[in-house]
């Protein structure tokens, strides 16, 4: 294998779920290899992208630009409409790549692109970051899903919790699945000490700002509860989104004083002034903000969704509540509190236990699993 494509398909902008490819064919590129990359055409065009160019990768957009065509289908009847959904995708096959890693945002969004390498006879492979209970495909792409996976070299899932999700939506085993990892922003053998203030608890909301995946709104209701407002407890919102505003607006609504919106801020300086993470999600793949508070030796209090449950063990090294719920993330958060005391050991177990789990590099880890692909 020589030549490989990159191909995004999240539609919506540049984010956590694009480090793992991006990073990956650039050391595709520093291995000699002939690499070329496709994406969407985001409002926001992420510096990323410019290192690409700067690395001499060929970057090409897979939007649609075919306006022309979207305009004569206005004046033509549905018969003889052109067909112009691919055409996005045609500088993949002029660049005859040997492997294209067709990268989703979610289990579902890459169909296309699938559908695309299949006609064109080009070996692929899929990544897929998360995937939602509350978000089905139909019954066209289903049978559509159906098909592809399996035509696939690969698979690939961030967490178990993911691949058996995606197997109960298409109704069907993905025999040809394996489970890689994201790149963390840490050091993989961080030693931070512990936040010398226990007089004082601060834990670290590390998500961005989407109700419905995030699940802020959840946490603000179980904080606007009485015993939590009375308790030294302040929380730390970290990151931004499509819903910051509505987050300042919420916790306003709630009269939330010791909730602090703090934007984003490096993982290390996060955890240096933090004594846990809680993560009220509603769906997740495996979150980075969880590897890394494990990484970094604190205590989490996280949803039991997607790949929560499998780095983290409920009472030995941090908590899991039930459901994404307001009654049921304070029965966590109670249990937590609770033992406050013990949580500096808790975060100890929690630093062990990731790093049994996870891959030191997990760059390395995946161009190893696409360079085995004959």
């Amino acid at each position: 294998m020589k030549r490989i494509a990159f191909v995004s398909s999240n539609k919506s902008e540049w984010g956590g779920s694009e480090y793992l490819w991006y990073r990956t064919a650039l050391k595709f590129s520093e291995n000699k290899f002939d690499v070329m990359v496709s994406v969407p055409r985001w409002k926001i065009i992420p510096d990323q992208l410019q290192e690409l160019s700067r690395k001499n990768i060929p970057l090409n957009y897979n939007t649609d630009s075919s306006s022309f065509k979207k305009l004569f289908n206005r004046l033509l009847p549905a018969s003889i409409q052109f067909d112009y959904r691919n055409d996005g995708y045609k500088s993949i096959n002029k660049f005859t790549p040997d492997l294209t890693v067709i990268n989703q945002g979610g289990n579902t969004g890459g169909a296309d692109i699938m559908e695309y390498c299949i006609n064109e006879e080009l070996k692929f492979v899929t990544i897929s970051q998360a995937a939602n209970e509350a978000k089905w495909p139909d019954d066209k792409l289903n049978k559509r899903l159906s098909e592809y996976f399996p035509k696939s070299e690969m698979n690939y899932f961030v967490s178990k919790a993911n691949l058996k999700l995606t197997q109960i939506q298409t109704g069907q085993d993905i025999t040809n699945s394996e489970i890689i990892y994201n790149p963390f922003n840490i050091n993989f053998n961080v030693n931070l000490p512990y936040p010398e203030d226990t007089e004082n608890y601060y834990i670290a909301n590390v998500a961005r700002h989407e109700f419905y995946a995030k699940g802020q709104d959840i946490l603000f209701q179980v904080l606007n509860e009485k015993k939590w407002r009375e308790r030294n407890l302040t929380v730390n919102l970290f990151g931004k989104g499509e819903h910051s505003y509505q987050i300042k607006k919420l916790k306003n609504y709630f009269n939330l004083e010791k909730v602090i919106i703090k934007g984003h801020k490096d993982p290390e300086e996060i955890w240096k002034e933090n004594h846990a993470l809680i993560l009220s999600s509603r769906y997740e793949g495996l979150p980075l903000a969880l590897v890394e508070a494990m990484l970094c030796r604190r205590v989490s209090i996280v949803t039991d969704v997607s790949g929560n449950r499998e780095v983290l063990t409920d009472g030995r090294n941090g908590f899991l509540a039930a459901a994404p719920v307001p009654s049921l993330l304070d029965e966590a958060m109670e249990r937590a509190w609770n033992r406050r005391n013990e949580w500096k050991a808790l975060g100890e177990a929690a630093g062990k236990d990731i790093r049994e789990k996870v891959p030191e590099d997990p760059i390395e880890y995946f161009y190893k699993k696409l360079t085995a692909i004959d």
